[in-house]
């Protein structure tokens, strides 16, 4: 187990049968970083220009491009904003109590920079740690579970990057002169925690997820012609090829699939009867559920 995960599990511990010693400077820290988290969702003038930076560099490259271009975006459910200020104040929750638990933060919110010769990019860490910096991240169960839980581990997240953490987390080390630890994941359903380390020989992956990266950020610099990087995928449905396409996974979360697919159609799955059959982006519709009813 990790030396962190284990302190932080044993302090909250302690604090379920009895209260704990919490110095007045965390606590302060703590209503500040809630503050300002407050003041970044809701307050602070968002900028128009479009700047690379870390925490977005390792998304597809594709979807980097209609952000620049000015693609029209769906408009976020009214829930996101609560989604947001949740990871913000939890966030700041994670450090307060990691501190309390007597885990030592170097640093925390650190401004950085990483150059690729003519090219360079900026970003903000989260926390360093016994010399190494780590990236914290509020969880859903289903990714708590997958990526960052028992189920989950590094090459789960190798796998299945569509956020670019593993970009964003060497960058911020690099550009630090630092190793990157890894993730602290707190699940923002049940309170659990997870620490997720790199592996001790990581050269591979730290080089790969860098290169990314700085393919990204000169493709955008020197606005590199678009190319869609994914394609939309027959549809099955009871293990047969219903003659319709959707969109994969990667394209069904891209904020601007509909600028990027001319006539897309988000429809209920033609061929079920269910009550509450699930919902698909169609790219093509030969065979509508209004077809399939009559000849049944």
């Amino acid at each position: 187990m990790s030396s962190i995960l284990n302190r932080v599990q044993l302090f909250l511990t302690e604090a379920n049968k009895a209260s704990v010693p919490i110095s007045s400077t965390i606590i302060n820290e703590f209503g500040e970083a809630c503050k300002q988290a407050f003041v970044k969702q809701f307050v602070e003038e968002r900028e128009t220009e479009f700047k690379p930076r870390m925490s977005m560099i390792g998304r597809p490259l594709c979807q980097l491009q209609m952000e620049k271009s000015g693609a029209e975006a769906e408009t976020p459910p009214y829930n996101s904003k609560m989604r947001f200020i949740f990871g913000d104040l939890i966030e700041a929750l994670a450090v307060a109590i990691l501190k309390s638990s007597g885990v030592k933060i170097d640093d925390f919110q650190k401004k950085v920079k990483y150059v690729f010769g003519d090219d360079e990019i900026n970003g903000t860490y989260d926390v360093k740690i016994m010399d190494k910096i780590w990236d914290i991240k509020s969880a859903s169960p289903y990714s708590f579970q997958y990526k960052f839980g028992e189920a989950g581990g590094f090459d789960a997240l190798l796998k299945d990057d569509p956020f670019g953490y593993v970009s964003q987390g060497y960058l911020y080390a690099g550009a630090d002169d630092k190793e990157f630890g890894g993730w602290i994941a707190i699940n923002k359903s049940t309170g659990e925690w997870s620490v997720v380390e790199t592996p001790i020989n990581d050269d591979e992956h730290k080089k790969k997820a860098i290169e990314q990266a700085k393919k990204n950020v000169h493709a955008l610099n020197t606005n590199a012609p678009f190319k869609r990087l994914y394609e939309d995928i027959p549809e099955s449905f009871n293990k047969k090829l219903t003659g319709n396409r959707v969109l994969g996974k990667e394209c069904s979360f891209c904020p601007y699939k509909k600028a990027c697919w001319e006539g897309l159609e988000y429809l209920p799955q033609q061929q079920s009867k269910a009550i509450n059959p699930k919902y698909f982006w169609y790219t093509k519709v030969d065979s509508r559920k209004e077809d399939v009813d009559s000849t049944q």
